[in-house]
């Protein structure tokens, strides 16, 4: 597949004899780093995301995020459940990229940007002419808008003033045009930062102060003998003194005497970074602000660049609310910020429990008209009409169309042909069908029906192209004929198929359909008849590679030759393992097996990976990256990866669940054992977020693993408000089923050396978790060591954290997984 692959950061090469120096110093006061090969994997940059040109000519690749430009954790603060960095305003959920690469998909000529300064590269997005690539260049204390213009080779930088990411995740726009720009500027930045309000903090009993890299561990004493000179310490090291405080969703209790007016730093503090100013700028420079700076919630321009679509938070704003409650408004403005059309005011909903339900929703321009606005208006059945107003918005509103169903998104091509699509009242159904906009309350023919709850990996979707105005709607052909790809499963074989559509006749036929040995993926269409393809490829031994198939001349280009980034795990063998459960359950995981691994030669020691859900591919490249354990393959350790487990969401009892996780986890041990792959005795467990969460409730209620590694997860179900395992209600919702699969239940029972590795300013699952974890095994004479990480969330992002992590992991391992020097010896 073509999506990123991360860069990998967990591949090891160890002696057969290890040294007790290399081991000794397990509680170093300082940030660890794996052996010298390891360390150099983290520059390694993973298979680049790609982006073409509207007009196909181009093909961007963008290297994803190297770890070695972030060496410690960022800035960050927490906002109403925004996660962003208080000195640049950009959001922490955005992908970065550290580099571009452009390349003419027919000459085979590269650009190359040059003179570009260090930082990250986000918001990535083609003009509609296809001349004019702009990004978001984002550093330390600044996020700018730059441009490169492909033709004269010319870099420029568009904004000096920092960009608002805050609630805008997108700070800009193109104009569909191609002339310029819409940005939201942050006003405030480089303002001093408001004073923050003092979140109360637990004391750690029998652990040092969190000011820094907490490292300590309980071992017994002949194991500390042997291993480890310096166990029952601790250490501590300030690394980032001048980072702000990370505030979460907690107000001071601090309260005016005088009712209505008790201070809320909460709420001052969204205004202060959720305040924007719209700015029209051109590509020569040439800046106008668009109406006043307001706290913009969204902006959208219209498909002729003459008018934007804006939602604007208006006051009270209070931090005892979501912010879905507070009040907003739906204007359409004109370019200079002149209110042309009030579209919505929606006042501010004052109890928590109750739902927004606002009488209009779902603004959106009409992408095949210059500037008309669709929007929806619910029924009292849940069902919905659409009405559109149109420029100069002098007129009243008209029915576009009247739903039997909920509006779930138009794909738009002409008066003549839109693709409509539904969601059933219930949420469980989608419905697509072919409308004729002109009179689409009659001219309608379903084109297909289907389940909300497909697998991720089974979808369909229709090729899109850009138009006159510059915006993406439907590639119609003929006026007739549409592009529809899809992805199919058919055993464990996933593949793609293109068909065209014939929008008259309701029929379809097959242009293409992806090879079996390969995981083969369609990037674009170049041609209007679907006979010239731009594919990616991979197999299990090469990377993500990308070509020009012509099927009239049934030839094949290659435009590009990434090497595998990893030269260490060339020939690792991964293969889907399917196996049933006691009750006839079919389940599934990934195994990897080291280069020249034969099953003659015995069993090996065995880690089990539970990581976040995955869906399998016949020919999908094999890698690895620092977030899981598969690169450990390569120390000789066959790596169990994602095991198919049970879901707490519907369960109807936690005894029910406990019964069906211990016979899911018998079934995964005993058909490795049936391969010939492990033996009991040399096999652990490790996970990150769910899965330590699940790998904790292996170890606290199986004895097959002889260690655990828990990356950020949640051991005490009573502490976690929401979000346990996969559900998503919260404990007290389900308190019956929250207690009952909860590994503190059994905490007694682990009798295994557990690592235990957390973030410190991690929102998903409390540092709490795993202090409580390490202090009650330690009260419990139970083997353990905890380390936790200063400023890192829930997953780790500094250089000096993940390469220390890796460190961890490197040690752990040699230490309980792997055979020790004396059965070396004796084998």
């Amino acid at each position: 597949m073509y999506r990123t692959i991360s860069s990998v950061f967990g591949v090891f090469f160890v002696s057969l004899l290890i040294s007790s120096d290399a081991i000794a110093n397990t509680n170093s006061s300082e940030y660890q780093t794996p052996t010298p090969e390891f360390a150099r994997l983290v520059e390694v940059q993973s298979t680049p995301d790609i982006l073409m040109s509207p007009d196909n000519d181009w093909l961007v690749q963008l290297s994803t995020h190297s770890l070695g430009k972030t060496k410690q954790a960022q800035p960050q603060l927490n906002l109403f459940g925004i996660e962003f960095n208080p000195y640049n305003f950009s959001r922490h959920d955005i992908k970065r990229y550290v580099e571009i690469e452009i390349k003419h998909v027919i000459s085979g000529s590269v650009l190359n940007i040059n003179n570009l300064p260090d930082g990250e590269i986000r918001d990535v997005k083609w003009s509609a002419n296809s001349r004019y690539l702009s990004f978001v260049l984002e550093q330390s204390n600044s996020a700018t808008l730059w441009v490169f213009d492909v033709q004269s080779r010319r870099l420029e930088q568009v904004t000096q003033s920092t960009l608002n990411g805050f609630l805008t995740k997108t700070p800009y726009q193109w104009l569909p045009d191609s002339t310029g720009f819409v940005v939201n500027v942050a006003v405030n930045h480089g303002k001093p930062l408001l004073e923050k309000p003092k979140a109360e903090k637990v004391k750690s009993i029998a652990l040092p102060s969190r000011d820094g890299l907490v490292v300590t561990e309980h071992f017994h004493p002949i194991e500390v003998q042997a291993l480890q000179p310096n166990a029952n310490t601790s250490a501590e090291v300030d690394v980032t003194p001048d980072q702000p405080e990370v505030v979460q969703e907690t107000m001071s209790d601090e309260t005016n005497a005088e009712e209505n007016i008790e201070p809320d730093p909460i709420a001052d503090q969204f205004k202060f970074f959720a305040q924007g100013q719209l700015i029209k700028i051109n590509l020569s420079g040439l800046a106008k602000p668009i109406g006043q700076a307001t706290f913009l919630n969204h902006f959208d321009v219209s498909p002729d660049s003459t008018n934007l679509i804006v939602n604007m938070i208006d006051d009270p704003i209070t931090s005892a609310l979501p912010m879905q409650n507070f009040a907003n408004v739906w204007h359409v403005w004109g370019m200079t910020g002149h209110a042309l059309y009030e579209l919505s005011v929606n006042p501010l909903v004052e109890s928590i429990d109750t739902k927004p339900v606002h009488l209009k929703q779902k603004f959106q321009w009409r992408l095949d008209k210059g500037a008309t606005v669709l929007w929806a208006e619910p029924k009292p059945d849940g069902s919905e009409n659409l009405l559109v107003v149109s420029a100069p918005f002098r007129k009243a509103p008209q029915v576009f169309a009247t739903l039997d169903w909920q509006l779930e998104h138009i794909n738009w091509a002409s008066d003549s042909l839109a693709l409509l699509t539904e969601k059933s009242l219930d949420g469980k159904k989608y419905r697509q069908s072919i409308i004729t906009p002109r009179d689409a309350q009659q001219r309608r023919v379903v084109f297909k029906e289907f389940n909300s709850q497909l697998p991720e990996n089974v979808w369909h979707k229709f090729i899109m192209q850009t138009n006159d105005l510059g915006t993406e709607v439907l590639k119609v052909v003929g006026g007739r004929y549409l592009f529809v790809l899809s992805q199919q499963v058919e055993g464990d074989i996933v593949s793609q198929v293109l068909e065209r559509f014939d929008a008259k006749t309701n029929s379809k036929s097959t242009l293409w359909r992806s090879q079996a040995e390969f995981s083969e993926s369609l990037v674009s269409l170049l041609d209007d008849e679907g006979m010239r393809l731009l594919l990616s490829k991979e197999t299990q031994l090469q990377p993500t590679n990308f070509f020009v198939s012509d099927l009239t001349f049934n030839t094949l280009e290659q435009l590009t030759r990434n090497t595998h980034p990893i030269e260490g795990f060339i020939g690792v063998k991964k293969e889907q393992l399917q196996y049933l459960r006691a009750d006839g359950k079919k389940l599934t995981a990934n195994l990897y097996l080291p280069n020249n691994y034969d099953f003659t030669q015995g069993s090996l020691p065995v880690l089990f990976w539970l990581g976040d859900d995955i869906y399998n591919k016949k020919g999908e490249f094999v890698t690895s990256n620092h977030k899981d354990m598969v690169a450990y393959v390569t120390k000789g350790i066959a790596i169990l990866e994602n095991p198919s487990m049970p879901s707490i969401q519907n369960v109807a009892s936690s005894n029910a669940f406990m019964t069906d996780f211990k016979s899911s986890l018998k079934a995964a041990t005993d058909a490795l054992i049936a391969k010939g792959v492990a033996e009991l005795g040399k096999m652990s467990i490790a996970g990150h977020g769910r899965g330590a969460t699940l790998a904790s409730l292996a170890l606290a209620n199986t004895d097959y693993f002889s260690s655990g590694i828990l990356r950020s997860g949640q051991y005490n179900a009573s502490m976690a408000t929401k979000g346990y395992l996969d559900s998503d209600f919260a404990y007290w919702q389900n308190a019956s089923i929250f207690a009952g699969v909860s590994a503190f239940n059994s905490i007694d029972k682990i009798d295994v050396p557990v690592l235990i590795i957390h973030g410190q300013a991690d929102e998903t699952a409390s540092v709490l978790q795993a202090e409580l974890l390490y202090k009650t095994l330690f009260a419990l004479n139970k083997e353990a060591r905890l380390v936790l990480l200063p400023n890192e969330h829930h997953q780790y992002q500094s250089i000096e954290a993940i390469l220390h992590v890796l460190w961890e992991q490197e040690q752990w391992l040699e230490r309980f997984v792997l055979p020790k020097p004396s059965e070396y010896l004796l084998n």
